[in-house]
């Protein structure tokens, strides 16, 4: 047999979100089709998309009979209640044949593995897997296919297929995010519409100032436009043989809410030149006159984004002339002032889950700012995983040592945290201090994506604590952690009150996040860098990240902090600061094992009165709740080491259920 006839052939995968566009890209000869039911499903904006159970199950059979494979996605962040009433839905998939189901929660996995089922689950983007670890975990629990990071070149994909037997899909056209996959809290703290729930209101197509945060002075920047954030549409179709090389099984094309006049040609495009690919390997050649009939019908203007290096600039459509719809504008965050003191917006628990006192955890951004928190009153210091440009010094063995043999002095636990992200090339800097964490012997570590949970309980034997990143949203996934010895998880940051309250009292114990700087969005993309040098992280740049403290400031007038970290990855904040000092009544019974100060931008000596504030309240409402009352004189002593400005953020803008 020929190595022609042996070349296996990579699927192209059509999205689907109405019955005519099944027909139009099954006719233009997708090999399969991805699409939604009317709930646990990622597009949920238009209620005349999607399809009911009996559209399901005519779907499967209509494609089936075609030859065309049909993947379910039943990719939404779940509560615990939309977990109960999962069972019957999968059980449903499982009847009609449906080919897979794309999957975000952990908790739909161990699901699918209590109910007994066999059908195949895909990992989808949401999950951001992005290096080895994470593949590794996936594998573990059965998973088939992952559907990648966006941020993960050719030729990283390429080594990670290389070194799994997992079939692994790759976005290569369509609308694509500015934040890493299921990392952009933003619309869901803003407007209560997640992106991990399919409702994203889009922030990351506002249009921004560069501003010195500490100043207001605007700077001036090189984009012919102030929409930083706006990724153009990722299209590969040029560079087939580049991607059919690196191993991609599946090449997914976006766009579940677009219409069969679009999507049945875009189909089209890329079976054309897939055939001919395949009639003919060695004397294949782009064909620039379809690309040009192509161009004519683009939504945004294209990029390969990733695809071959970090893209800088070069991605963004800066001037919003070919964005297709602004779902959104900028509005202003919810503020505290003096007069919203007395009454607190939260509601109280309905019944005590715990009376017992919860621990005051801090997450600290520098080993001088961790020591000054346990001094205050910090009963858990977590060490942040990144090294901001703010902070006065960077982590270091030395650093951790200190605050590692200062808690033990004081009765306190350390729990050190790894990168929020680790791309390969991070991965095996993370491992390393893995290794070190091991020797220290701290009371525990901070995980933070699928790959750092099973690093961590592969190198070492310490309790690992399920950071926010992790999108910990019911007891069903908190009870997957628990196989890779998590013994406590954060509560989502962009629910509101009332659903991180039913959080406690399952399979593990729940920290809620009750102060600080909320990250909005993180990002492989550089703003100072592409915007003042027009250069990306892998180029030579002039560190202008360095010279100022940056914020980007939105048409409403606020100010969002960005902060740059030691891998050159930027993290963007909501620009009010929350702050729960004057409500912590309404936490009162509510069961939570820690409440936590999320304060690694802070310098040492707000970190230290911030956790001194919170110590003394917290001991004051445990040890008499019926007598506490919250003092105007403590708030303003938060305003005098902070000015803020303070909110309540996603607790009372943020998810509810039935958003």
């Amino acid at each position: 047999m020929s190595k022609t006839e042996k070349l296996p052939r990579v699927e192209l995968l059509a999205p689907v979100g109405k019955w005519d566009v099944l027909e139009a890209v099954i006719a233009a000869g997708a090999d399969a089709v991805y699409l939604g039911g009317k709930k646990y499903n990622m597009r949920l904006h238009r209620k005349d998309y999607n399809f009911t159970e009996e559209e399901l199950r005519d779907a499967v059979a209509y494609s089936h009979e075609r030859g065309v494979r049909v993947y379910v996605t039943v990719n939404n962040l779940l509560t615990n209640d939309e977990v109960a009433d999962l069972p019957a839905y999968l059980r449903f998939l499982q009847e009609i044949a449906a080919d897979g189901i794309i999957v975000q929660d952990l908790g739909v996995v161990r699901l699918v593995r209590r109910l007994g089922l066999n059908i195949p689950i895909h990992a989808s983007v949401m999950m951001n897997a992005h290096n080895l670890e994470g593949l590794q975990l996936l594998e573990e629990l059965g998973i088939t296919r992952v559907i990648l990071g966006r941020e993960l070149s050719l030729s990283d994909i390429k080594l990670l297929h290389s070194r799994t037997s997992l079939e692994l899909e790759y976005f290569t056209h369509g609308d694509m995010c500015f934040s890493q996959s299921s990392q952009c809290y933003h619309s869901g703290m803003v407007f209560g519409l997640s992106s991990n729930r399919g409702r994203c209101l889009k922030p990351c197509r506002w249009a921004f100032e560069l501003v010195d945060r500490e100043t207001g002075e605007t700077i001036p920047v090189q984009a012919p436009g102030p929409y930083y954030l706006a990724v153009k549409d990722i299209c590969l179709l040029p560079f087939l043989p580049e991607v059919i090389s690196s191993g991609i099984c599946s090449l997914k094309i976006e766009g579940r809410m677009r219409t069969a006049d679009y999507l049945g040609p875009l189909i089209g495009f890329y079976r054309r030149a897939l055939d001919r690919y395949y009639a003919d390997p060695a004397g294949y050649c782009f064909d620039w006159d379809e690309f040009d009939e192509l161009q004519k019908m683009r939504v945004r203007d294209f990029s390969p984004l990733f695809a071959f290096g970090n893209p800088g600039a070069s991605s963004i459509g800066y001037t919003g002339e070919r964005e297709p719809r602004f779902f959104s504008q900028a509005v202003k965050e919810p503020t505290i002032g003096e007069e919203n003191l007395k009454d607190s917006p939260l509601p109280a628990p309905e019944k005590t889950v715990s009376p017992t006192k919860p621990a005051l955890a801090v997450k600290a951004g520098s080993s001088r700012a961790a020591l000054a928190a346990l001094e205050s009153g910090a009963d858990l210091l977590y060490t942040a995983g990144e090294s901001f440009i703010s902070q006065d010094a960077s982590w270091s063995t030395d650093g951790y040592r200190e605050v590692i043999s200062r808690a033990r002095e004081l009765g306190k636990k350390v729990v050190i945290g790894l990168p929020r992200i680790t791309m390969p090339w991070e991965m095996e800097r993370t491992i390393i201090l893995l290794e070190k964490i091991q020797e220290w012997g701290p009371a525990g570590i901070l995980v933070t994506n699928l790959g750092t949970v099973f690093a961590a309980s592969r190198l070492t034997t310490l309790p690992l604590y399920a950071d926010y990143s992790c999108n910990t949203a019911n007891q069903e996934a908190a009870s997957l952690l628990q196989e890779y010895r998590v013994v406590q998880f954060t509560a989502p940051l962009e629910f509101c009150y009332e659903e991180i309250l039913a959080l406690p009292g399952g399979a593990l114990p729940v920290e809620a996040v009750v102060h600080g700087n909320l990250p909005a969005m993180v990002s492989d993309h550089c703003l100072p860098a592409a915007l003042l040098d027009n250069s990306t992280r892998h180029q030579i740049c002039s560190g202008q990240c360095r010279r100022r403290r940056y914020g980007l400031k939105d048409t409403a007038g606020q100010i969002h902090p960005l902060e740059v970290d030691q891998d050159c990855r930027n993290h963007i904040y909501l620009a009010n600061e929350l702050a729960l000092l004057p409500y912590l009544r309404s936490f009162y019974g509510a069961g939570f094992a820690s409440l936590r100060l999320e304060i690694p931008l802070y310098l040492p000596e707000e970190a230290a009165a911030v956790t001194r504030l919170y110590r003394a309240e917290i001991d004051r409402l445990w040890e008499d709740p019926e007598g506490y009352s919250f003092q105007e004189s403590c708030w303003r002593k938060l305003l005098a080491v902070r000015k803020g400005p303070f909110g309540t953020g996603p607790y009372t803008q943020g998810v509810k259920q039935n958003n």
